[in-house]
């Protein structure tokens, strides 16, 4: 059972108690003022207490447990709420924490995949990694390469089967074969 039906149940308790303690001291103020009225309109006894003072403190009492009952009750409720926030927010939390190790792994996979090119392949493919299906006339610029520079390597590459190029027009796009 969660905290929360566990604070409506008690808040429901609560109110209950109250409401039959609230019953109880009517029927107790009926009967004092019947006894009162039978008395003459004297409301001391023969020993010289008052009928209104006489048991008010277990009223009293009785209305500091309702009380204290309601609000437990409403610190259950609440409570629960809060707990169910916090534990969205850890789940989202692990969940982003997984995501950012799993893409500092690719990073890493791929600086490993990298290491094993010379420079200006390792500038192809990195431009290309950050933006995949670039056109090769905005990878030349990317990269500092002349055209034909560029076009031997990304002929190379793709016999590889590291790259893939479509025509687009009168450039090409190109895109890395392997996902990182």
């Amino acid at each position: 059972m969660n905290q929360r039906v566990i604070g409506v149940i008690v808040v429901v308790f609560a109110l209950l108690a109250g409401a039959l303690l609230f019953l109880v001291k009517a029927q107790h103020d009926t009967d004092t003022a019947l006894l009162i009225q039978a008395r003459g309109g004297n409301c001391y006894l023969d020993d010289g207490t008052c009928l209104h003072e006489q048991g008010n403190g277990l009223y009293i009492f009785g209305g500091a447990i309702t009380a204290a009952l309601l609000a437990l009750g409403a610190y259950l409720i609440i409570f629960d709420r809060a707990a169910r926030s916090l534990e969205k927010q850890h789940l989202e939390v692990s969940q982003a924490l997984k995501e950012a190790k799993q893409q500092e792994k690719q990073k890493d996979e791929f600086k490993a995949f990298l290491s094993g090119f010379p420079e200006e392949e390792q500038r192809i493919l990195l431009a290309v990694k950050e933006q995949d299906g670039i056109k090769q006339s905005t990878l030349r610029f990317r990269t500092g390469l002349s055209k034909t520079t560029l076009s031997l390597l990304l002929k190379a590459l793709e016999q590889r089967g590291i790259v893939s190029r479509e025509e687009d027009g009168k450039t090409n796009k190109v895109w890395l074969r392997k996902k990182f």
